[in-house]
């Protein structure tokens, strides 16, 4: 990317001069090129995203937008693949994370109703994306994934104590391959004592299915163990 300001900009308007030009002759055709539109898409949605300097860096609502715009656009497309899912998730959880932080850091402050509507919409959006990506991912991607399915359980223990949240994710998560799941397994069991029923009411259906698909081994022992004295 240019360190110039005005280079820097006058490219971003290249770019999204070029998707939109893309599009157009897309819609245009009989046969769109989706993997073009969904390349210009992101390209622009990460473009503007680096201008949110560092992982951790706080994004504004303008740039929020626009970045949500750009791979939104890229998400609608068919068969828009495992990076556009991963972008989308991503940068959801992102900002719900950023909004969670932000109100930790004043304590005083009272978020308002819709404040807390956007947050859980960014939370489900998040989880909807993880799941899609990881059903899309190879393991070319697994690293990624990897990342990915851990993101996933941070919505699930962070979140799902919110009942419409742990909804969300008991809907999706059936879409996930079972052993995906054996990746983040030392994380699930960790939380096999949580108290809130409606993180239980995800883990634990989740841990059955894990035992009683992998009947061999040491984590099957800790389950049988634990429903036994529990039920």
């Amino acid at each position: 990317m240019f360190t110039d300001p005005e280079r820097r900009q006058e490219a971003l308007a290249r770019l999204d001069n070029l998707c939109r030009v893309v599009e157009m002759v897309s819609q245009c055709e009989g046969v769109p090129d989706n993997a073009l539109r969904v390349a210009c898409w992101l390209e622009l949605g990460d473009w503007k995203l680096s201008e949110a300097t560092g992982p951790n860096s706080m994004i504004g609502d303008r740039l929020q937008l626009e970045v949500l715009t750009a791979y939104k656009r890229a998400t609608l497309l068919e068969d828009c693949g495992y990076r556009a899912w991963h972008a989308w998730a991503l940068l959801n959880f992102r900002i719900a994370v950023q909004m969670e932080d932000g109100s930790d850091s004043n304590p005083t402050s009272h978020r308002s109703v819709s404040a807390e509507k956007v947050q859980r919409n960014h939370v489900t959006a998040a989880v909807q994306g993880f799941v899609n990506a990881i059903s899309l991912g190879t393991k070319k991607q697994s690293a990624s994934v990897q990342q990915d399915l851990l993101n996933l359980t941070t919505c699930l223990f962070k979140y799902g104590n919110l009942m419409d949240i742990a909804k969300v994710i008991n809907e999706n998560i059936v879409s996930v391959a079972l052993e995906a799941w054996l990746g983040v397994l030392p994380q699930l069991l960790a939380r096999i004592h949580i108290k809130d029923p409606s993180i239980r009411a995800v883990l634990h259906p989740l841990l059955v299915r894990l035992g009683e698909k992998h009947p061999q081994g040491k984590p099957t022992q800790i389950f049988s163990i634990w429903f036994g004295l529990s039920s």
